[in-house]
Formats: C-alpha cells, sequence, structure tokens
C-alpha cells in the first residue's frame, strides 16, 4: 500500500522515532511529516534524505542521474 510505502522511505531517509519494547526487541516508526509546516531548511533536507533513498533502491533503473529526476519532479510540479 502507499502507506506502507511512505513508511519505509521516510524511516530509511531517517525521520523516524524509535521504540524499545519490554523483550529488548525495538522498532522504528516514521515521523508525521507535514511540508506545509516545515520552513526551507527544514523541507530541503526531508526531501533530499527522501530523493536519495528512491534513487539508490528504484530510480536509478528508469533515469540516468539525480539531476533527471529532479528535473523531472520540477515539471511535474508545474502541473500542481
Amino acid at each position: 500500500s502507499f502507506d506502507a510505502f511512505r513508511e519505509w522511505v521516510t524511516v530509511q531517509a531517517g525521520f523516524y522515532t524509535e521504540h524499545f519494547y519490554p523483550d529488548g526487541s525495538r522498532g522504528r516508526r516514521a515521523k508525521s511529516i507535514a511540508f506545509a509546516s516545515m520552513d526551507e531548511t527544514e523541507f530541503q533536507q526531508v526531501y533530499k534524505a527522501v530523493l536519495n533513498v528512491l534513487w539508490n533502491w528504484i530510480l536509478f533503473r528508469k533515469f540516468s542521474s539525480l539531476e533527471e529526476v529532479e528535473n523531472v519532479a520540477a515539471h511535474l510540479l508545474e502541473f500542481a
């Protein structure tokens, strides 16, 4: 599902809280990310970290560079 994918990407990007359980195990939960409440610096940190995760796991298969991905993303945002 999209929610599970978003959770995984967010955790891989380093934006999570860690929980410890009574049996000694631990788990990670994605932090809630609200772009509207972020300043530009925080937004850029999240954006870059998430983009790097997506590049390293998925996007490198279809695009020749991160720059190409960013150009495509910018073009898509023009429609928003």
